[in-house]
């Protein structure tokens, strides 16, 4: 008798089929929300390092044209990338002695916390010189026009343009990144690539 109600008590703690099912249905859902967030969040942290850079590409500009009345024109070309003209998923340290455009970086006084995955580069220039300085092969799809052919990008004095670019997946296509003097915020394109 003592073993029968053994096993009732026993079939009564016990889990059915269908409520473990039921815990592994939960689980599985679960695991595909937290997935979706971790997705949006990778994303959203791949062009952090970007924009915080030309903020700070950005602030040294405006340092620079407060001392000397004008920007300084860093690079030789909007798609002259510093610190490596190679972009990929690789870091590459921001100071670089070796490029071309390295004593400019240096005059100019931006730093960063380490090594960029990003490529970047800022022409500036005074009135009409826009159009010779940044002449670029990028459609800047998400727009209804390149953005420095917006007419609301009229510069009569001094302006810059800083842009990044970044291949992260190594698909050759770029994350892209733009803004300019007369700009407030930053124009990005294929951000998730």
């Amino acid at each position: 008798m003592r073993s029968t109600q053994r096993q009732r008590n026993a079939a009564r703690r016990a889990f059915t089929l269908v409520e473990l099912l039921v815990v592994v249905a939960m689980v599985g859902v679960l695991a595909a929300l937290a997935m979706v967030g971790y997705r949006k969040y990778m994303n959203a942290a791949g062009v952090a390092e970007p924009k915080a850079v030309i903020q700070g590409i950005r602030g040294a500009q405006e340092s620079y044209k407060a001392e000397m009345l004008e920007y300084l024109p860093v690079s030789s070309s909007l798609s002259n990338w510093y610190p490596s003209a190679t972009l990929g998923d690789h870091k590459t340290a921001w100071s670089n002695p070796s490029h071309a455009d390295f004593a400019n970086w240096r005059m100019l006084n931006v730093t960063t916390d380490g090594a960029v995955r990003f490529g970047y580069a800022s022409v500036a220039g005074v009135g009409t010189q826009l159009e010779q300085a940044t002449g670029t092969t990028y459609t800047w799809g998400g727009l209804p026009m390149p953005p420095l052919n917006d007419p609301q990008f009229a510069p009569n004095g001094p302006w810059y343009v800083i842009q990044a670019a970044g291949d992260r997946d190594e698909d050759t296509t770029l994350a892209l990144l733009l803004t300019a003097s007369t700009m407030s915020g930053v124009y990005w394109e294929n951000d998730t690539e």
